[in-house]
């Protein structure tokens, strides 16, 4: 084998079950194969030829490839540029009791009809998964979990068995209990094992309730009352840089990424535009 050949695997936590493999193949073919997982990825470079099922398939940059559990498929590069992908290997089970909680269909499996197509949302989600994954130290338990579930709503999405969030106005004790403990411990690591602890009921019952109560999971509550807390104490004068462990960020890169993503603005850049118009 060519030693420009790469395969590099990386766990993403016990928390998603999910493996992630950036691949490079110049002169390399996968013998035929079925893996135990659900197997989906992008193409990012050169072109990416394989048989599966007996069908003749040819990946270009940004398409997606998937593969049921069981599915039986070889692959090499399509020409003579180097081949480049990445590959997430998911686990049926938590994917499927995932898809359960956003799904208005009770299916019995996880068989999809597409094996190669376009998606720039899953693609997008996908590579960012990826790239997280490289950065396991910043990959707190929450958001591997929160990963898998956005992974869970787009390949529900592919089924064409996606439920919307819709909240309801009726009030839930025990649901209110666990709100609360995200409240008083929004520093933490929280995951959902911890809040499915503080309610007594199965995490992926807890996801379903939470969504119907709160309009969101979980995960995204959590994240969501994080910056809302961040927000309150910029405005109150707090440094950006001091406030990211206090409201369970790992530091200030981590809480800078997931406040642009909500404002379109760094912690600091939103500071100082509140300040200024305090100071008018």
């Amino acid at each position: 084998m060519n030693s420009a050949n790469s395969f590099h695997f990386q766990q993403v936590g016990d928390a998603s079950g999910i493996t992630v493999l950036d691949a490079v193949l110049t002169d390399f073919s996968y013998a035929k194969h079925a893996h135990e997982e659900l197997a989906i990825g992008v193409t990012t470079e050169g072109i990416q030829e394989f048989f599966c099922e007996g069908r003749r398939f040819r990946s270009y940059p940004g398409d997606i490839i998937l593969f049921n559990p069981g599915e039986v498929h070889n692959g090499n590069p399509g020409s003579d540029n180097a081949l480049k992908y990445t590959m997430l290997y998911l686990d049926p089970d938590k994917l499927h009791a995932l898809i359960g909680c956003i799904s208005n269909m009770n299916r019995s499996d996880l068989r999809l009809p597409q094996t190669h197509f376009c998606d720039p949302v899953l693609r997008a989600l996908l590579l960012e998964i990826a790239c997280r994954a490289r950065e396991s130290e910043s990959f707190s338990t929450l958001e591997q979990e929160q990963a898998l579930y956005a992974l869970a709503v787009q390949i529900a999405r592919l089924l064409g068995s996606i439920q919307a969030d819709e909240r309801t106005s009726r009030k839930d004790v025990l649901l209110m209990r666990v709100r609360d403990y995200i409240h008083d411990n929004i520093e933490a690591d929280i995951c959902i094992d911890d809040l499915s602890r503080v309610a007594n009921i199965s995490k992926y019952h807890l996801i379903r309730l939470f969504r119907r109560h709160f309009g969101m999971p979980p995960h995204k509550y959590i994240l969501n009352h994080r910056i809302n807390r961040v927000r309150s104490a910029l405005k109150s004068g707090v440094s950006a840089t001091d406030v990211a462990h206090e409201f369970g960020f790992f530091d200030s890169s981590h809480l800078n990424r997931h406040f642009k993503h909500a404002y379109g603005l760094t912690p600091t850049q939103y500071q100082a535009q509140i300040q200024g118009q305090d100071q008018q």
